[in-house]
């Protein structure tokens, strides 16, 4: 007995020999009838639909959870480079930083306000204070870049010419003088100062990291007691070149508490897409967390595509894909500002928003104005790739409707909305809304769309 069971397991097909021949053909035929039949059921499906998804969750993309709170306009910041030659931008921002910003006059750096000590030349900082406050734009501004006669390195080399450097000054006194001198003449219109441009880059600042928590330190101290509202930002440093590091050193040597925000630029690679930056804010987002800073905003004071040093350019349609999408998953990674570099700085990015004769809008500034338009008011409820990596961002906005933005990174693919979504209408980043096909269908593509009733 034991060993007919034995055998049924082992050899099936003994098992059919028990019955008639006749009995066994009939029911080989049955069983290739049900593999036809599964075949075709497999065969008719109709694509997944694309707001019924099984998501793979924020947490295993690199993610923070998503704010809940309202998208406000003040996650969109900008870079201007030459804001006296220009017409002022056509698209809407709240915040200029004033990184890289000049005049015919020169940048708004510390060894561009005070190239001899004592003898200021405030005409850049004023003309781009004025600018911003007829328009209505909040500024930041970036402390640091050391006049050569106060430097502890004068030949230590910038990017900036011959007279500025990216030494520590060699007397604190120098520094406190430069800080209190801005912040007194600015109180009340210049509101946010950071302390320092990646300084993980010899380049912008050739000193260590304890003199650079000193420099903090004082420059802190002198904020607050000229001005107590003023909001402090820490160095920004570049994430992705050993920066993770550069920060840990930072802040256990007590750099976090001379913040009130934590700073970090998150550039990519030419290879790599916008949803890639989200391994390096994670990586960013747990140093913080390690030395007791998860509570502080963590802002990206500067990010672009196109390094025009290496030749790197985009298509019209990816440059539109990367402004929206980038924006998307900075804010579903819990980034609370965004400043796109840059508006008009053709000596280093490619992927710029207004044309060579400083009026056209380029294919990245329509989609910066079309994204504000979708996000600005609402509430992000979930962003997510599902297991096809098309990513799913839910919004309920201002009016208490819901309305879906999806896109692929890599892949067009045909999904289907669900009658019961209530959607109707497909909005496009160009600014131009067309009503969903009959079958529901909705190709997917790298370029986001808004789905709405």
């Amino acid at each position: 007995m034991n060993y007919e069971v034995s055998s049924f397991i082992l050899h099936p097909l003994a098992f059919m020999r028990l019955f008639p021949l006749k009995f066994r053909k009939s029911l080989g035929l049955l069983a290739l009838a049900a593999l036809v039949l599964v075949g075709i059921i497999v065969y008719n499906q109709p694509p997944p639909s694309v707001l019924q998804v099984s998501p793979t969750h924020l947490s295993n993309t690199g993610t923070a959870t998503v704010p809940s709170k309202p998208i406000p306009r003040s996650l969109f910041g900008m870079h201007i480079a030459d804001s006296d030659k220009i017409p002022w931008p056509a698209v809407p921002f709240a915040t200029w930083r004033l990184w890289d910003a000049a005049t015919s006059n020169g940048l708004a750096f510390w060894a561009h306000l005070e190239r001899q000590k004592g003898q200021w030349d405030f005409r850049t900082l004023d003309y781009c204070v004025e600018l911003a406050q007829k328009h209505g734009v909040e500024l930041v501004y970036t402390m640091g870049i050391t006049p050569k006669w106060a430097a502890a390195r004068p030949n230590d080399s910038s990017p900036y010419g011959d007279g500025p450097t990216p030494s520590e000054p060699k007397n604190m006194d120098d520094w406190r003088n430069y800080v209190r001198t801005v912040a007194t003449r600015y109180k009340g219109k210049i509101r946010y100062y950071e302390i320092w441009n990646e300084p993980n880059l010899k380049h912008f600042f050739s000193g260590t990291v304890d003199q650079l928590v000193a420099l903090a330190r004082e420059a802190y101290t002198i904020l607050k007691q000229v001005d107590p509202s003023i909001t402090v930002v820490s160095p920004s440093l570049y994430a992705d070149w050993g920066g993770f590091k550069w920060f840990d050193e930072y802040f256990a040597k007590g750099g976090g508490k001379y913040a009130d925000v934590i700073g970090a630029h998150f550039y990519i690679g030419k290879e790599k897409t916008p949803e890639d930056s989200l391994s390096l804010i994670r990586e960013v987002k747990g140093v913080m967390a390690k030395h007791g800073l998860a509570q502080k905003p963590l802002w990206n004071t500067e990010t672009g595509y196109g390094n025009k040093g290496e030749n790197v350019f985009y298509s019209a349609e990816d440059s539109m894909a990367y402004v929206a999408r980038t924006y998307l998953v900075n804010w579903a990674a819990g980034m609370e500002r965004f400043y796109w570099y840059a508006w008009d700085n053709r000596n280093v990015i490619t992927m710029l928003m207004v044309e060579e004769d400083n009026k056209t809008l380029t294919p990245a500034a329509k989609a910066y104005a079309q994204i504000q338009k979708w996000l600005v008011g609402s509430r992000m409820k979930r962003c997510e790739p599902d297991k096809q990596n098309t990513w799913i961002c839910e919004l309920t906005r201002e009016g208490g409707d819901t309305a879906w933005i999806v896109w692929n990174p890599k892949n067009e693919l045909n999904l289907v909305v669900p009658e019961n979504s209530g959607v109707r209408q497909v909005h496009s980043l160009d600014g131009e809304k067309t009503a969903l096909p009959d079958n529901r269908m909705l190709k997917v593509r790298r370029i986001p769309v808004l789905l709405t009733a």
